[in-house]
């Protein structure tokens, strides 16, 4: 446990010693939080599906933004050991490597939230004019939905990272990856907006489970189904990329084995 916690802190520091990545990220967030924003603002509030307003609109958008740049991308890390050979050495040190990778994304995930997210929701609560004020029990319920939300993100970017036993690029999987987050993730169009069948069909991928239940419970809304379903529909989720992730990484291990490594 020590050493994971050493590895946390580690990232954590690496992250901090990014000072042009970091600038960069933040008016990154601040562009794509400002588009988003503009557009609802522009919106009439009339006749939206699920009783939505401009100002509730607007409030969604800045959350599941912040949630979406909480979260810290190491897709890199793997794909780049596995490329120039250095998870051999990984590989003969006493650790698990898939809970190295998950501690580093860990501390990374917690520089962006403290550096990225938080900074993010004073700004949009300075100059938006927000108006919430959450209860004890949605937030209680949000963070233990924030942690299972960032399981799959992590599930995700580590199996298709693992892809790089098999492929020398990657790059097009990560792309169809940010497609299908676009559209089904809810991170720029609330899915209550979609029509009943595209609901049904990202209520049963795992991307939706990453902003927009995260958003929708921290906010009050309605998931459209009873809370501990959802927590069953997240365990779910997280047990069947864990089984894909386990199995595309196990077997790269057995090719590496078989070419020598």
């Amino acid at each position: 446990m020590t050493l994971y916690l050493k590895v946390i802190s580690k990232a954590f520091q690496r992250a901090s010693t990014y000072r042009l990545e970091y600038f960069t990220g933040v008016l990154n967030a601040v562009l794509y939080l400002a588009i988003l924003t503009s557009v609802w603002q522009s919106v009439s509030g009339k006749g939206l599906e699920g009783g939505r307003t401009r100002e509730s609109l607007i409030l969604y958008a800045v959350l599941s933004t912040l949630i979406k740049v909480s979260f810290g991308r190491q897709d890199g890390l793997v794909s780049s050991k596995i490329k120039n050979g250095t998870i051999v050495f990984d590989l003969l040190k006493p650790i698990r490597f898939p809970l190295i990778v998950f501690a580093d994304t860990i501390g990374v995930s917690v520089y962006h939230l403290l550096s990225r997210s938080l900074p993010l929701l004073i700004l949009s609560f300075a100059f938006l004019e927000l108006r919430f004020t959450p209860n004890p029990e949605a937030v209680i319920s949000f963070l233990f939905v924030y942690f299972l939300a960032f399981l799959i993100f992590f599930l995700i970017g580590f199996m298709i990272s693992s892809l790089s036993f098999y492929f020398t690029e990657i790059f097009s999987f990560f792309l169809l990856y940010f497609a299908l987050i676009t559209l089904f993730s809810g991170s720029v169009i609330p899915l209550d907006l979609f029509p009943e069948f595209l609901r049904n069909v990202s209520s049963w991928l795992p991307f939706a489970y990453l902003y927009y239940y995260p958003t929708q419970v921290l906010t009050s809304q309605p998931i459209g189904m009873e809370f501990g379903e959802l927590i069953v529909r997240y365990f779910l989720m997280i047990g069947i990329l864990s089984v894909a992730a386990s199995a595309i990484y196990l077997s790269g291990l057995k090719r590496l084995e078989l070419a020598g490594g």
